[in-house]
């Protein structure tokens, strides 16, 4: 018989063999093939094991609450964001999303678990209104309501199942619009596209070329105005202008409304500081010029509210002439008060409006100021200096201008304040506090987030 070793394992002669006679430490007896460090510092015999994991507890309970959250109400600028749900530690159901705002551009985001939506800006009244998504369905689809007589929309979600979510979920109310400088005066190139998946406008409703007309603006002085327009609702100015970006891009997708309304569109009516009464304001039709007088620019035959001539858009014009007293002549000089003072109150690219009884006209924007020089006798551009109480007639021309031809205002008080009948110009809200335009309109108001839920499981960590 062989007196030769069998292994008991196949690989027995493979294993290392461990010297167990000199002293360790407890934790090296646990880990005796580990390597060994050999240094001056350190004994040859010592041992480098790993550390120790550290020890974490998790615990899942088990729970049936049905809890609700409300935020609001809440300004947000351009580029803000309200979190109004972001959990990572629980399971459950959401039953309903409400969002109550005053711009249909404003974004609701979802995120569960796999699902989000398709663009980061999420969904928005105003492309749900387009779609005519104004009714819930079983699945994760955001519906809208119409426009409130308070001017607000409502974005909801509640499919008739509530929708579960195992591990994650998100929600976002974001302002993802950018301000413009073109609030009642001229849109460049008529054209507006929005941002970050925003839908685009059909039509260029803040722009220039329209009115205003409420009962509520007849005893109305130009302290009051602004803060009327803030409250008229579906009652706002609205301009009937089409936005050419849709016209030249079929893909690009529509949303209803205007992103410039309501807050976005809460801009100041400077007051014409001119204590002038009898002021007599005349405006002609589109294309038509109003003098005949050497000096005077005609104006273009574009018709309103513009067209492409070639490959560049031109906007129409319509003129405006100031005369200085009743009598429409335009070598009347001015007979008394603060001079009439062209360079500030209608300078070139200042947006203007003007006031009759019950209706505010926003012609849009100055493009060329000229005044009648006594001493030539013929019509100048006001950069040659105008000198008041010398000097005649001022004749503003205006892009893009009203459809039709206004009526004519005349200012009935020397104090400007008090003028029911006056003219004006259109600057970003709380301009003396340095707030421009461009950020006033790109304001949003959420009045009110609610978002309903039952938690199923939360996880303990």
């Amino acid at each position: 018989m062989s007196r030769r070793h069998v292994p008991y394992y196949e690989d027995e002669g493979l294993m290392e063999i461990v010297d167990y006679s000199t002293p360790r430490r407890g934790e090296d007896l646990t880990n005796p093939n580990a390597p060994r460090q050999v240094n001056r510092t350190q004994p040859k015999d010592t041992v480098i094991v790993p550390s120790t994991p550290a020890h974490r507890t998790t615990r899942v309970i088990d729970d049936a609450i049905f809890i609700t959250e409300r935020f609001g109400p809440v300004t947000l600028h351009s580029g803000e964001v309200i979190e109004a749900l972001d959990l990572s530690n629980e399971a459950g159901e959401i039953v309903s999303i409400e969002v109550v705002t005053d711009n249909p551009y404003t974004g609701v985001y979802l995120e569960m678990d796999d699902y989000k939506n398709d663009t980061s800006s999420g969904v928005t009244a105003a492309e749900l209104l387009m779609r005519n998504r104004v009714t819930p369905t079983d699945t994760r689809d955001f519906y809208a309501e119409d426009m409130n007589e308070d001017g607000n929309f409502v974005v909801k979600y509640s499919p008739s199942e509530a929708q579960s979510y195992t591990s994650k979920v998100r929600i976002q109310v974001r302002n993802d619009i950018r301000g413009t400088r073109s609030v009642f005066g001229l849109v460049k190139n008529h054209r507006v596209k929005m941002r970050s998946g925003l839908p685009t406008p059909r039509l260029l409703s803040h722009s220039g070329g329209w009115y205003l007309k409420h009962q509520e603006l007849a005893s109305a002085n130009q302290k009051q105005l602004s803060k009327i327009m803030r409250r008229l609702g579906p009652y706002r100015y609205e301009a009937p202008i089409r936005n050419m970006q849709i016209v030249d891009d079929i893909n690009t997708q529509l949303g209803a409304y205007s992103p410039y309304m309501n807050s976005a569109m809460d801009v100041e009516l400077v007051q014409n500081v001119q204590q002038i009464a009898n002021l007599r304001i005349v405006g002609g039709k589109v294309g038509e010029t109003l003098s005949s007088t050497t000096g005077v620019t005609a104006c273009n035959t574009i018709p309103w509210p513009g067209r492409y001539v070639g490959d560049t858009f031109v906007p129409s014009e319509q003129q405006f002439i100031f005369y200085l007293d009743r009598t429409e002549n335009e070598t009347s000089t001015q007979g008394g008060g603060t001079p009439f003072d062209v360079a500030t109150s209608l300078a070139f690219e200042t947006v203007v409006w003007f006031k009759k009884g019950d209706t505010i006209y926003f012609p849009g924007e100055v493009r060329r100021t000229e005044y009648y020089d006594a001493g030539d006798s013929e019509f100048k551009d006001f950069g040659h200096g105008y000198e008041a109480g010398t000097d005649g007639a001022v004749i503003i021309t205006v892009s893009p201008g009203l459809p039709f031809k206004p009526p004519k205002i005349t200012t009935d008080n020397a104090d400007p304040t008090l003028q029911l009948e006056s003219f004006g110009t259109v600057s970003g809200k709380l301009i003396a506090q340095g707030t421009s335009m461009r950020k006033s309109s790109s304001t949003v108001h959420v009045q009110e987030v609610i978002v309903r839920r039952k938690r199923s499981k939360t996880l303990l960590l």
